[in-house]
């Protein structure tokens, strides 16, 4: 732990260092070019691109260097050291020539060519490697063709005799003062940065592929776009090397100025996003968005720089109302790419994310697809990580997440519908950001879009569940039925059958035994009628019109008394109760009874029947032997619960008083039946 600890500590120390060296160099340029004074000039640009390269890349490499010493973190530190040399190199050369002396060879020497290695790199090699894979044998090829370039503009830097033979001594330390090396090493420099352009491109080009193939790796689209800008920026010096006019001489410079707002932002979009290399940094998204809003206005101002300096100059009036003309026309494209950096960075509003959410919630074919479908475009729209929409257990019930994104950053809302929780959604940013103030905003208003898709789709499930377990009761209580006409009148009827034969065989021959079997039959007749009357009046129970709920328990009861068991009825003040409630009660009553009378072996019951405006609470309660720890649900209670469910109650079972026999406590609302007529 400790060496691991001590690595850490190196790498930051590293990186904090190349970050200290090229800023500081960026300052002692701008202190230099102060000190130097003089009309500014287009070279001045130059000086403006290599403090930019060192502020902006000792930054980048900074960030890179303290999480993995990375090649691409050492490319990029090249970069923003050689470009803050660069930057001190031509201003101190300036203050120099003040003097009237000559400019040593090894100052024009750092103000060419400290900047090539990083710069070409970035374009024809760093591109390559931002990935978490190792590159295909193409990649390497394109690397290595890449690297000898770079190679080969330094050497042509370090050995052009230029200004010999014709203007003086040679600036370059290594100066190859031959004719033929002479007449060549301009030409050789022009083939040198159109081979710069076009590797530029296809690395570019290579970025982009990968793009398309993997789009969970969106940082790519960045770099891609900023390869192909600054490899756009040499293009002048193929085309024009010998360029006058001040739009060409300056569009190198600001071009390249400019494309300083995509690269640097590229690799660190790259790289955090996919987490390349172990390497997780969470970034605000309101500092990404502040930092590519001020690169594009900058870029914004540059590119109307450029074209307002390329006006002839007739006239302060005129070249004023055609800079304004410029202005406002490349303002409709400022405008577009303020828009798209406002996706890419916040994605949608509130407003359009609401409405592609909402979509799902009325054109889904089932709760499923409108809940994923709700997921994905929420994801999409406000660019998350991650978006899942759980239910109150904390099960996920849609899921929409990048493959490769983590984003530490999340939030979890609760989803809230009339005050009750339904759920809650969880969201998480993509790797390497942060969800701000708007995005967090947006998630509330959304959030209750969702409660009332999760709240709709968990009452259509419980009602569907709820018509399963109804026709599930109904055949139980028709094979509940069969059973008692099957097993118990049926034999009955058929026993009485038998009686009357040997009854009309004794008739003859022994009446008086013939009388009294024929008294025996007639009470098991009677006996069958009676259990028929007791289905009967648990399927339709007429008794309850006429004599309310609590009259028709005590007529239901009195049947028992003959059995041996004593049942009370007390009436709490039930008064009047909604007839499917009043119906549902005196099922599960009559079924609550009717198993204490045959499987319980109790001399006592009591039920008691309380309730007022909003509820109506049923109390059964026996002295019996009690269902025991071993009791499994039968037909009877999973019919007693059943019904109680159909109207909105509920049904529990437990000991009795003393820890005795068994007691049914039944609770039911009856606000949602208020308007039906009562009983």
């Amino acid at each position: 732990m400790g060496e691991t600890t001590g690595a850490a500590r190196g790498r930051r120390g590293v990186a904090a260092a190349v970050t200290v060296t090229a800023w500081g160099l960026a300052a002692a340029a701008g202190v230099l070019a102060g000190a130097a004074g003089g009309p500014w000039s287009a070279d001045r640009w130059y000086l403006v691109v290599d403090a930019a390269d060192a502020v902006v890349y000792g930054l980048v490499a900074g960030v890179v260097l303290s999480r993995r010493a990375h090649p691409v973190a050492w490319w990029v530190a090249l970069t923003a050291v050689g470009g803050g040399v660069a930057a001190v190199a031509a201003p101190l050369g300036d203050l120099v020539m003040a003097d009237g002396a000559r400019v040593p060879p090894s100052w024009a020497v750092l103000q060419n060519v400290a900047w090539v290695p990083g710069t070409l790199a970035l374009v024809l090699v760093v591109p390559y490697l931002v990935s978490a894979e190792r590159p295909g044998r193409a990649a390497r090829a394109a690397v290595l063709a890449g690297a000898g370039v770079t190679v080969a503009v330094v050497a042509v830097r370090l050995t052009d005799p230029w200004p010999w033979p014709d203007g003086g001594a040679s600036f370059a330390p290594l100066a190859v003062r031959h004719a033929v090396w002479a007449r060549f090493a301009a030409p050789a420099l022009r083939w040198l940065f159109a081979a710069v352009v076009v590797l530029g491109l296809l690395a570019a080009g290579h970025a982009a592929l990968r793009r398309h193939r993997d789009p969970a790796a969106r940082g790519l689209g960045w770099l891609a776009i900023g390869t192909a800008l600054i490899a756009v920026t040499f293009l002048p010096l193929v085309v024009w090397p010998d360029g006058t006019g001040r739009a060409v001489v300056l569009f190198t410079p600001l071009a390249h100025l400019a494309s300083q707002a995509f690269f640097p932002a590229a690799v660190l979009v790259a790289v955090l996003r996919q987490r390349l290399w172990g390497i997780d940094l969470a970034v605000s998204r309101t500092l990404v968005w502040l930092l590519l809003t001020g690169m594009l206005v900058g870029g914004y101002v540059l590119v109307v720089a450029v074209l307002g300096a390329a006006l002839p100059e007739d006239g302060a009036a005129v070249r004023g109302v055609t800079t304004a003309a410029l202005a406002a026309g490349a303002q409709p494209a400022r405008g577009w790419l303020q828009r798209r950096v406002d996706r890419l960075v916040h994605g949608e509003g509130t407003a359009p994310t609401l409405s592609r959410v909402g979509r799902h919630l009325g054109g889904a074919a089932n709760d499923e697809e409108a809940l994923t479908g709700m997921a994905a475009s929420l994801a999409a729209s406000l660019n998350l990580g991650s978006v899942r929409v759980l239910d109150v257990r904390g099960e996920p019930l849609a899921v929409a997440a990048d493959p490769s994104a983590h984003g530490s950053d999340g939030v979890e809302l609760p989803l809230v519908v009339r005050g009750r929780t339904v759920g809650a959604l969880s969201v998480a940013a993509r790797p390497g950001e942060r969800l701000d103030r708007r995005a967090r905003a947006c998630l509330e208003e959304v959030a209750r879009v969702v409660a009332t898709a999760v709240h709709l789709a968990a009452v259509t499930r419980a009602l569907r569940e709820s018509r399963g377990r109804l026709a599930a009761a109904r055949d139980d209580e028709r094979r509940a039925l069969r059973r008692e006409l099957h097993d118990q009148i049926g034999p009955a009827l058929a026993g009485v059958g038998l009686g009357l034969a040997a009854a009309r065989n004794l008739l003859l021959d022994e009446p008086d035994a013939a009388g009294g079997l024929l008294v025996r039959l007639r009470a098991e007749v009677e006996a069958c009628a009676e259990d028929v009357r007791v289905l009967a009046r648990g399927l339709v129970p007429p008794v309850l019109a006429e004599l309310g709920l609590a009259g028709a328990v005590r007529e239901l009861v009195m049947r028992y008394e003959a059995d041996g068991l004593a049942v009370t009825v007390r009436d709490g003040g039930v008064g009047q109760v909604p007839p499917r409630v009043a119906g549902a009660a005196y099922a599960i009553v009559a079924e609550a009874v009717r198993n204490v009378s045959r499987h319980a072996r109790a001399r006592t019951c009591v039920v008691e029947l309380a309730g007022g405006g909003r509820s109506l609470t049923v109390v059964v309660e026996d002295d019996g032997c009690g269902m025991g720890a071993a009791h499994r649900p039968g037909v009877g209670t999973c019919s007693v619960r059943e019904r109680a469910e159909e109207v909105g109650g509920t049904v529990e079972w437990g000991s009795g008083a003393g820890g005795r026999g068994t007691r049914l406590v039944l609770r039911v609302p009856v606000r949602a039946a208020a308007k039906e007529r009562v009983v």
